[in-house]
């Protein structure tokens, strides 16, 4: 009994230490809406395990309202200069991963339009009725209120790829190269919604 006793006091004590020793993962803040971020995200999807690093976080604003704390997460990325970087990152080959946490309430209808709005400014009338198809798709994800502390996340995996998460549920994947270009050029192209340099200032090199 005594023993018994003995080892479980060690597996208390070892656990203890290796959680002890193990480092805590480190948490960005973005400072405007004070939501936080980790460092590095891991995921597995379609069998293959990815390692993400943050390049940077920010916050869309609508007018004055702050609408939600954004982090960009990118594979392997190479320490470069701004346009370089932003060029990359809109380049179809790594994994990619952009991570919302809501400030405010959003109606499906507000959250829609606004994807409407980024496809058609920053897509070519050619391009736009390439992807339309998966642009309607890609909107019916949004059919309830998004509320304060919500969490959207967008992946851009490998092949054109977009998965999206909202609100905890997983959706379909949307397959296709433009499409996947176009979204990520509504935050990282000239005409972002956000401060896009933010997005990167983990990883750019400065001049």
């Amino acid at each position: 009994m005594q023993q018994s006793i003995r080892n479980v006091c060690w597996i208390a004590l070892l656990s203890s230490l290796v959680a002890f020793a193990s480092p805590a993962q480190e948490m960005v803040k973005e400072p405007s809406t004070g939501k936080s971020f980790p460092a590095e995200v891991k995921f597995s999807q379609g069998g293959k395990e990815y390692a993400l690093t943050l390049t940077g976080v920010t916050v869309r604003k609508k007018f004055v309202f702050k609408v939600y704390g954004i982090a960009h997460y990118m594979q392997d990325p190479v320490k470069a200069g701004k346009e370089e970087t932003f060029k990359s990152i809109l380049a179809d080959g790594k994994a990619k991963q952009l991570t919302m946490e809501f400030a405010r309430t959003v109606s499906p209808t507000q959250a829609q339009d606004a994807y409407r709005d980024g496809f058609k400014e920053n897509a070519t009338s050619e391009e736009l009725k390439a992807i339309q198809p998966t642009i309607d798709k890609f909107l019916k994800y949004f059919t309830n209120d998004v509320k304060e502390n919500d969490r959207f996340t967008l992946r851009w995996l490998p092949g054109g790829t977009i998965v999206a998460n909202i609100q905890g549920e997983e959706k379909p994947s949307l397959s296709n190269e433009t499409f996947a270009r176009v979204l990520w050029t509504i935050w990282f192209g000239t005409d972002s919604i956000v401060d896009r340099e933010e997005l990167i200032e983990r990883i750019v090199v400065k001049d």
